[in-house]
Order: structure tokens, then sequence, then C-alpha cells
């Protein structure tokens, strides 16, 4: 169910839909509030060294990772073992996924539309679908790009967190990250700092992992 609203959502993002959405002010709102009704993440004094963190410090990843994405979605770092994985219905994503299924890591790149109309129409179709709870919005950053970061959680217990970047190379583009997760994977959202873009990473002089 969950991946076909995500399918749906590109969809409408693509085509322009919605307005503001209740994304007006995102500052203002507090992302990842569904997550304190669960087993809540570790305090940053509690992590681990050499551990992956994201942003904003608060969540950990302590697994070992491999290097995924290309030059038309961006780069991120997965977990090690997880593999490519199609969505139904939507083409030309980077995705990858653990062997349940169930908790995915997708890059996407929309040439056309900037962060902001990008996220306010992702927000606004969310908004609309009655199986996703608990939406909010936040101004953020991730990898150390602007970013726009939508949250929200399905009535099955299962979460999803989605990054709007500014790309910094075009007035008139971003890149979408998304994470979905059950309760046990939450520390996947700290792989987003691992994110970059094209020109960055190249100069970085990493390398994509083969897997498979």
């Amino acid at each position: 169910m969950k991946r076909r609203i995500i399918a749906a959502a590109l969809a409408a993002v693509l085509l322009g839909m919605g307005g503001c959405g209740g994304l007006d002010d995102p500052a203002a709102q507090t992302p990842g509030a569904a997550l304190t009704q669960t087993d809540a993440p570790a305090e940053t004094a509690a992590i681990p060294e050499g551990a992956i963190t994201d942003d904003e410090g608060k969540f950990a990843f302590t697994g070992k990772t491999q290097q995924v994405g290309d030059d038309d979605h961006g780069y991120l770092q997965v977990p090690l073992g997880y593999l490519p994985f199609q969505e139904e219905g939507v083409d030309g994503l980077v995705q990858y996924s653990d062997s349940t299924g169930t908790n995915i890591l997708t890059l996407q790149h929309y040439a056309d539309m900037d962060y902001s109309t990008a996220a306010q129409s992702m927000f606004a179709y969310m908004q609309s679908n009655e199986d996703v709870e608990g939406l909010t919005g936040a101004t953020v950053t991730a990898g150390g790009y602007d970013a726009l970061q939508i949250y929200g959680h399905y009535k099955d217990g299962y979460f999803l967190v989605i990054w709007f970047i500014d790309d910094p190379s075009s007035e008139s583009g971003c890149y979408y990250l998304a994470i979905e997760f059950d309760g046990e994977h939450q520390d996947l959202i700290a792989l987003s700092s691992t994110f970059r873009t094209p020109a960055d990473f190249h100069a970085s002089g990493k390398s994509v992992d083969k897997i498979g």
C-alpha cells in the first residue's frame, strides 16, 4: 500500500499538483513527532564514535554502508547488503531496499521544479491521503544542502521521511531523497547526511560500489 502512495505522490509532484497545503511556514513545524511515540533515538552524547549521524545529530547509523547513485540522481550511502529495488509504477528512480522490501531509500532529481515548489506539491498530496498521519514539515539541511523535509507515518506503523534538496547548480532544479522504514530502522534517517550532488561527489574522489 505505502509504495503505491509514494509512486502516486511522485507523479503528483511532476504534475505540480496542490498549493501550499499546510507547508506555508515549514520552519514553525516539528518533524518526526510520531517517533516520540515509539522508541526514542539515542541522545547525541551516546552516539558511538565513527557513526554516521544526520545533520541535526539526532539519529545515528553504526552499520557498514555502500555508495550508490549516479550523475542523474545524486549520490548516497545505503546499508551494506541493500539491493536495487524498482518501485511499481514509477521508472527512473535510484532505489535500494532490504530483503523485506519495506525499508527503502530513494533518489530522484527534478530538472524543472525548485525544491520549495516540489515540497509544497508533495505535502499537499500527502495531506489529502487518508493513509498518512502525523504529517509535518520543516526547513532543514541534508548533507549540508538546503532542504525542506516532510515527515509522516502510515496507519500500518511504517514511517516516511522525504527531503527536497536544493540543487546548487540550477535555479529550477532539486533532488528528492525519501526513506521509508519500520519502527526498528529509524537509524536510516542518519544516512540523509551522506547525500552528495554529482559535482561534490566527484570532487571528493569517491566511487560507486559495485553491487550484485
